[in-house]
């Protein structure tokens, strides 16, 4: 029944695809690189960009001082170099010669222009906190003045960056869409809508914009690296899953992720399919300030009470890793946790026994709506039954479900949290710092001074190996006080069609900026 519909949905849109004058047009731009998204962007200025489409795109067309690679790797971007001082509280960045997409040259002051109204009280950025670390820059944000100490430009190549107090991974900070630079002059032209009309320094410019259709990027005349073959790049929204793999299908489009479910008819056909551990945490948070659950014997019988490994191979069809931890293998510098949480209900009875719970306890966990989520706490409800635990799924649309978590309502809940940056410290500090509790990250309201002093440390700590031990001394703490259910660390896996070479699944949403990827001779 699955594949008839399927079929019957491909030959539709093959038909539709043949007669479309917008099919057309693309089929004539064989030089333009066909993507999709899911979700059409809500702003393509980078100081107010927050969910993935609009961060991925305004980083495509806009440049950073340094930004990363596919590979998730630190590389010089509008800076040419940079040096540190000796305490990490004074960066310097020599500029290469580059062009925002108008033609006028980018210099310091642009730098400069950019992060004022990042921080300004008036631009009101819901990411202002990337540039907190600058000297003044949190007063400056409360509304007092700005303090001239914070961004030097002593010429126009030259930009220095004088931070309140060492912050190990600013760079990564710098490379978020936030802190992108803008043409001053098309901002205070456009005024609001510079978010539809964006000027940047980077690899692309906006060509096009087609409401809940289409957005159009092509070559910045200007940019200074080379694109290869492709001249643009169009992004087509199709929100639902079946139509994009179709459209991949009869040839609309040149990469396409792969659903789970999706993943062993792909695999049987023979096809070439990359693969990439996002990083991403899947989780079950525990409120850690309501009893029981303010007990670790509960919160760790929880986590032995729940077969992750074999939810992974029957739900999620083998496309995650069980996580042992919070962060990343990618961003390890040695080797997970010891696993602690082994699927053993007999022990995890006796743990809740010893908390007192010995006639089982009740358990509600909050989830937003979504199937796929659905489908996993339905399996950890039947494990957890069978350790006298009786859960109650409660299913809210994201607001009410976002609202509630971080005021600390629901017993537990179901979430993710996605890297804003690929660094240890973003898997840390925002989730299990106790400054965050709430909406900043730590929605679970774990509490640990211990923690909380590991993390401050290794922020501060210009020594990697030295900072790599203190994160992962704070994740073993972590890790053994079981704030969560610890789930899985996915796998995305993509197909590419066979027309383009050089295309990979980049690590971090805004680290693949297409300019390797070529066309097939």
């Amino acid at each position: 029944m699955f594949m008839k519909s399927r079929h019957s949905v491909l030959a539709c849109l093959l038909v539709l695809w043949m007669i479309s004058p917008t099919a057309c047009s693309r089929h004539e731009e064989p030089s333009h690189l066909r993507l999709s998204l899911q979700t059409e962007p809500t702003t393509l200025d980078p100081v107010y960009a927050v969910d993935y489409s609009s961060g991925m795109i305004t980083s495509l067309i806009h440049s950073n001082l340094v930004r990363f690679d596919p590979d998730g790797c630190l590389v010089p971007d509008l800076a040419g170099s940079w040096e540190v001082n000796g305490d990490g509280t004074r960066y310097t960045f020599h500029l290469a010669p580059a062009r925002f997409s108008n033609g006028r040259r980018i210099v310091s002051g642009d730098v400069l222009y950019s992060f004022k109204r990042c921080l300004g009280p008036g631009a009101v950025s819901p990411r202002w906190w990337v540039l907190a670390g600058l000297k003044g820059a949190t007063r400056y944000h409360g509304g007092e003045g700005w303090d001239d100490r914070a961004v030097l430009t002593p010429d126009d190549s030259t930009v220095v960056l004088v931070l309140e107090n060492p912050t190990s991974h600013f760079l990564s900070l710098l490379s978020m869409p936030a802190a992108a630079v803008v043409c001053r002059e098309e901002v205070e032209r456009l005024g609001v809508d510079y978010s539809r009309s964006p000027c940047g320094g980077g690899p692309w410019m906006l060509a096009g914009w087609r409401d809940g259709g289409e957005i159009v990027l092509r070559r910045n005349p200007y940019d200074r690296k080379e694109h290869s073959s492709i001249e643009g790049i169009s992004f087509r929204i199709i929100p639902e899953t079946m139509t994009r793999i179709a459209e991949f299908e009869v040839g609309n489009l040149d990469v396409l992720e792969v659903p789970r479910e999706e993943l062993e008819r792909w695999r049987s056909a023979g096809q070439e399919l990359q693969h990439r551990q996002e990083l991403r945490v899947v989780y079950i948070g525990l409120n850690n300030a309501k009893p029981p659950f303010d007990d670790p014997r509960v919160r760790r019988a929880l986590n032995m009470g729940v077969d992750v490994e074999a939810i992974i191979v029957h739900v999620l069809f083998g496309a995650g890793l069980k996580a042992r931890g919070c962060i990343p293998d990618a961003l390890r510098k040695g080797p997970p946790p010891e696993d602690q949480y082994v699927y053993n209900p007999k022990k995890a009875k006796k743990l809740l026994e010893e908390a007192g719970c010995a006639d089982g306890l009740e358990l509600e966990i909050w989830q937003r709506e979504n199937p796929e989520g659905g489908r996993i706490l339905e399996s950890v409800q039947g494990y957890l039954s069978m350790i006298g635990v009786k859960v109650t799924i409660v299913v809210r649309e994201w607001g009410a479900f976002k609202q509630a978590v971080d005021q600390g309502t629901p017993d537990a809940f179901y979430l993710d949290w996605f890297a804003d940056y690929p660094d240890a410290e973003n898997f840390m500090a925002p989730l299990f710092h106790s400054s965050n509790i709430g909406g900043a990250g730590n929605r679970a309201r774990y509490r640990n001074g211990s923690v909380d002093s590991l993390i401050e440390a290794a922020a501060a700590c210009s020594d990697e190996s030295r900072r790599w031990a203190l994160y992962a001394s704070a994740e073993e703490q972590v890790y053994s006080d079981a704030p969560w259910i610890f789930l899985w660390f996915p796998t995305r896996y993509e197909v590419v069609s066979y027309r383009i070479e050089g295309y990979m699944i980049p690590a971090i949403f805004n680290g693949q900026r297409y300019l390797g990827v070529t066309f097939r001779e």
